[in-house]
C-alpha cells in the first residue's frame, strides 16, 4: 500500500506543478484576448466547448475504467491488454468523431455559432477531438501507476510549449488558426512522448479486447453523465451566443477563465485520490478510505475558501490587467464562477464514494437534475440579466449537485467534515477580503503584490484563531515535497 506520507507528498508535488501549469494556462488569456479581441476569442471558446461536448462520446467513459480497474492491478499481461485495448478503441472512435464534426462544420457554424464564416475554423478545430482523447488516455497511464513526476513533467511541458508556440504563431499573424494549430501540434507531441514511454515500460501487444466488455459495462453509463455534465458546465455558452452573440461569449468566457482557476485546486487531489482509495477499498481498508476522504476535503476547503474570497476581491483588476477594456464589463461574473468552482470541487471529492461502490447510475441522476435546472434557469435569466444570468444558473446547478451527491455518498459511509475549522477559514477569508478590497490596482506587479499580502493575512489569522493545529504544521513540514 502506498502510505499516506507518500500520498501527501504526491499531492503536494502535483499541487506545485498544477500551480505552475495554471499560471502558464492563465497567461494564455492575455496573449489570446489582446490579439484576437472579443469576437475571435468567443469563437475560440465556442470551438473548445464543442470539442468538450463531443470528446466524452469518443472516450466512452473508458478513462474512469482505466483508473478504477487498473489502480490495483499487478499482472503485466492484464495491464498490457487493458492499455492497448482502451487506447485503440478510443483512437478509432475519436477519429470518427473528428471526421463527423468536420463534415457538420457548415451547419454548425450557421445555426450553432450564428456565423457561417466560422466553418473553416470549426473544420480545423475538429481534430482537437482526436488529439484531446488520445493524449488524455496516454497520460492517465502515468496517474494510475503513480508515476506522478513523469505525469507532472509532461503536463508542464505541454503547458509552456503550447504557450510559447501560440505566442510565436500569433506574432506571425496566423490568428485563430495559429492558436488551433499550436494546440494540435503540442498535444500530438505529448501523445508521441507518452506512448513511446509506455511501450518502453510494458512493451507492445496487439489488443484482443479480452476485458473490454467489463470496462465498457462500467464506463458506458458514465458517458451520458459526461454529456449531461457538459450541459451544466458549458451549454450556457451556446445560449449566450444565441441570445447575445459571439462577442458576449468572448467576454463571458474570459471571466470564466479567471473564476474557474478555483477548480485547479482540486486537481492535485482528484488526480491521486481516486486511484489510491480504489486500491484501499478493494483491500477492504474502509477506515483508511475515510481518513483519506476526510483529510482531502478539509485541506481542499482550507485552501479553496480563501482563494474564492481573494479572486472575488481582485476580480475587476484581474480582468483589467490580463485582458482589454472590451472584456472588463464581465468582471462581476468572476466571483459567482469562483464560488461555483468551489462547489464543483466538493462534488469531485464526494463523488469518489459513488465510484468506489460502483453505483454510477446515481451520478447520472444527479447530473440530469443539475443539467435540466441549468438549461431552464439559463433560458429564464440570460435574456433578462445577460451573462450574469448564465453564471447564477451554473452556481445553483452546482449547489443542487453537491446536496444530492453528499446525500447519496453518506448512505454508504460517513467521514468527518471538520465544520468548525471551515467556519474559521470563512472568517479569516472575510477579513482578508476586506483588506485586499481597499487597494487600487493598476498593473500586474501590484496585483501579485496585493495577492501575496492577502495570503499572508489569511495564514496569520488562521494561526491566531487556531485554524492550524501543531500537528498539522508538523505534517506540512514532514510532507513537503522533495526538491526536484
Amino acid at each position: 500500500m502506498v502510505s499516506y506520507q507518500k500520498f501527501a507528498r504526491d499531492v503536494g508535488f502535483i499541487g506545485i506543478v498544477q500551480v505552475l501549469t495554471s499560471l502558464g494556462t492563465f497567461f494564455l488569456l492575455p496573449i489570446i484576448t489582446k490579439t484576437l479581441g472579443t469576437y475571435d476569442y468567443g469563437l475560440w471558446a465556442q470551438i473548445n466547448i464543442t470539442v468538450s461536448f463531443i470528446s466524452p462520446l469518443a472516450l466512452m467513459g473508458l478513462s474512469m475504467s482505466f483508473v478504477r480497474f487498473l489502480s490495483s492491478e499487478t499482472e503485466e499481461k492484464i495491464i498490457k491488454e487493458a492499455v492497448y485495448s482502451i487506447l485503440f478503441l478510443v483512437t478509432v472512435s475519436s477519429l470518427l468523431a473528428s471526421i463527423l464534426l468536420y463534415i457538420a462544420a457548415e451547419p454548425l457554424a450557421t445555426f450553432g455559432f450564428r456565423d457561417p464564416g466560422a466553418t473553416y475554423y470549426i473544420q480545423v478545430g475538429s481534430f482537437l477531438i482526436l488529439s484531446n482523447v488520445i493524449e488524455s488516455i496516454s497520460l492517465i497511464y502515468f496517474r494510475v501507476f503513480r508515476q506522478i513526476k513523469r505525469f507532472s513533467y509532461l503536463t508542464l511541458f505541454e503547458t509552456f510549449a503550447k504557450l510559447l508556440f501560440i505566442l510565436v504563431l500569433l506574432k506571425l499573424n496566423y490568428g485563430l488558426f495559429g492558436v488551433i494549430a499550436a494546440t494540435l501540434i503540442i498535444q500530438g507531441l505529448i501523445f508521441l512522448i507518452s506512448i513511446s514511454t509506455i511501450i518502453s515500460q510494458i512493451g507492445f501487444v496487439i489488443p484482443r479486447f479480452t476485458h473490454i466488455k467489463e470496462y465498457l459495462q462500467f464506463s458506458l453509463p458514465l458517458t451520458p453523465t459526461a454529456l449531461i455534465r457538459w450541459v451544466t458546465e458549458s451549454s450556457d455558452r451556446y445560449l449566450v451566443t444565441y441570445f447575445l452573440g459571439l462577442g458576449s461569449v468572448g467576454v463571458y468566457s474570459a471571466a470564466c477563465s479567471i473564476g474557474n482557476l478555483i477548480q485547479v485546486l482540486v486537481s492535485p487531489l482528484q488526480l491521486i485520490l481516486l486511484p489510491e482509495i480504489s486500491k484501499l477499498f478493494d483491500e477492504n481498508k474502509i477506515d483508511q478510505v475515510r481518513i483519506y476522504m476526510s483529510h482531502s476535503l478539509r485541506y481542499f476547503l482550507l485552501i479553496t475558501i480563501p482563494a474564492v474570497f481573494g479572486i472575488s476581491a481582485l476580480a475587476k483588476p484581474l480582468l483589467g490587467v490580463f485582458t482589454t477594456e472590451d472584456f472588463l464589463s464581465g468582471w462581476y461574473v468572476i466571483p459567482i464562477i469562483a464560488l461555483s468552482g468551489l462547489l464543483a470541487g466538493i462534488f469531485q471529492i464526494f463523488v469518489n464514494v459513488i465510484f468506489l461502490v460502483k453505483e454510477t447510475r446515481y451520478i447520472t441522476y444527479i447530473n440530469i437534475v443539475a443539467a435540466v435546472s441549468n438549461v431552464l434557469l439559463n433560458l429564464l435569466l440570460i435574456p433578462s440579466i445577460g451573462i450574469g444570468g448564465a453564471a447564477i444558473s451554473t452556481l445553483i446547478s452546482y449547489f443542487l449537485m453537491i446536496v444530492l451527491c453528499i446525500y447519496v455518498s453518506m448512505k454508504h459511509f460517513v467521514f468527518h467534515l471538520y465544520l468548525y475549522d471551515i467556519v474559521k477559514s470563512i472568517f479569516s477569508s472575510l477579513v482578508m477580503y476586506l483588506f485586499v478590497s481597499h487597494f487600487i490596482i493598476s498593473n500586474v506587479y501590484e496585483l501579485f503584490g496585493i495577492a501575496g499580502m492577502g495570503i499572508v493575512v489569511y495564514i496569520f489569522l488562521m494561526f491566531i484563531i487556531g485554524g492550524f493545529s501543531k500537528h498539522e504544521i508538523s505534517l506540512v513540514k514532514k510532507f513537503t515535497p522533495p526538491r526536484f
